[in-house]
């Protein structure tokens, strides 16, 4: 949970927060597309892992499973932590998302999303209409 605005580094380093390490995963995170934003989701190791488990358990014969895998997996990367909890993403998905200079990085319960600091709009304060109808669509 939380919104950060962080810069890349010199060498294209991210700084993932320290109160995000844990949950997203002690050593690692997963990095994909966001297939209707221009951003990246980060996901956390402990669901990418269950999810990749459940569809692992399907027959290794499954042409078309192998084929939406694959999808999957040329455009995912699982990066570790350094030291300083900083990964290091792809040039080819740092483009796809225009990721350059300031991003902003949104919790968003189930994983986090960075998005370029230019096309997010600055918000003075809490949209409470925003989440009172999220609370109630999901009976929260």
């Amino acid at each position: 949970m939380g919104k950060f605005v962080r810069n890349f580094d010199p060498k294209k380093r991210l700084t993932i927060p320290s109160v995000w390490r844990d949950a997203l995963g002690p050593k690692c995170v997963y990095v994909m597309p966001d297939t209707q934003n221009h951003c990246l989701q980060l996901i956390p190791k402990d669901m990418m892992e269950s999810r990749l488990a459940e569809l692992q358990r399907q027959p290794i014969s499954n042409v078309q499973l192998n084929a939406l895998l694959a999808a999957i997996g040329e455009n995912s990367e699982m990066l570790e932590f350094d030291v300083q909890g900083r990964i290091r993403i792809s040039d080819r998905l740092l483009a796809y998302a225009n990721l350059k200079g300031a991003v902003v990085m949104k919790g968003s319960i189930r994983m986090a999303t960075i998005w370029p600091a230019e096309e997010t709009p600055a918000e003075a304060a809490v949209d409470v209409a925003k989440l009172q109808s999220a609370m109630a669509a999901l009976n929260f």
